[in-house]
Parts: structure tokens; C-alpha cells; sequence
């Protein structure tokens, strides 16, 4: 059974250039997804005895990124927030630490970027990207 770490896997973002150069988000702490589903359309017509279904286009979902908040991360964190304001749709990598360095790539819209900090503790930020389209696996 093959096994992936955590540790070593950076997320990148596209810098939005022709060509695209693809920079490391700084500070990652932790991700979530991707991860999505497709509707279910009701096919079921009135000679039906039960319930007929069918599977809908699928939807990639949201990836969530938990960071260490570091606003001198200009190409990376800078990046994700400049997205963010702008509503602009950007380029995304997800590099795991497999033999194979596995790489998913993406679009998608950020959607959020919060900002939190505790008592004896460090400032993290919590981002939320909305995928667009397929994500690819090379």
C-alpha cells in the first residue's frame, strides 16, 4: 500500500503570466480537499417502479488552505489575497511528496482568506478556493 506524507507537499499558485510561473504559498500548515460530488437527477417517470436516478456533471468542490499568516509571502500569500479582491480566476498546484511527485492542477476563484490570532499564538489565516473545471493529475 502506497503512502503520501503531509510533510514536504506545497501548494502553488499561478502568477497569471504567459508563460505561467507557478511560486510555493509560504506558511502552509494544513489543507482540505479537493473534494466534491455531482448532483443526482431524478430520471423517474410515471411507468417507474421505483426511484430511477442518474449521476449529474461532477463538481470538484473547495480546497481549504490552513496557513501561518506572513503578508511578506508576496508571490504566494500575496497572491491568494490579490485574487481574492480582484475576483479573478487563477491557476493552482497541489505537489505531493510520492516517488512519483503526483501534481494536481486546477483553477479556481478564492473565496475567502480569514484572518485569526489567540492569546499565545501565532496569526493563521484560513483560505478557500472554489474549483472551476477538472482537476488534473500529472
Amino acid at each position: 500500500m502506497a503512502t503520501i506524507e503531509s510533510q514536504g507537499t506545497v501548494f502553488r499558485v499561478g502568477d497569471g503570466g504567459d508563460p505561467e510561473t507557478f511560486n510555493a504559498v509560504g506558511e502552509v500548515t494544513g489543507f482540505d480537499g479537493p473534494g466534491g460530488q455531482a448532483n443526482v437527477i431524478d430520471t423517474t417517470n410515471l411507468a417507474s417502479v421505483r426511484r430511477e436516478k442518474r449521476m449529474g456533471i461532477p463538481d470538484e468542490g473547495q480546497i481549504t488552505l490552513n496557513v501561518n499568516f506572513d503578508p511578506s509571502d508576496t508571490v504566494g500569500q500575496g497572491r491568494l489575497r490579490t485574487l481574492r479582491s480582484t475576483r479573478a480566476q487563477g491557476n493552482f498546484q497541489v505537489v505531493y511528496t510520492d516517488a512519483g511527485t503526483t501534481t494536481w492542477s486546477f483553477a479556481g476563484f478564492v473565496l475567502g482568506f480569514a484572518v485569526s490570532g489567540a492569546v499565545d499564538a501565532v496569526v493563521t489565516a484560513s483560505i478557500t478556493i472554489e474549483i472551476t473545471g477538472a482537476v488534473t493529475e500529472s
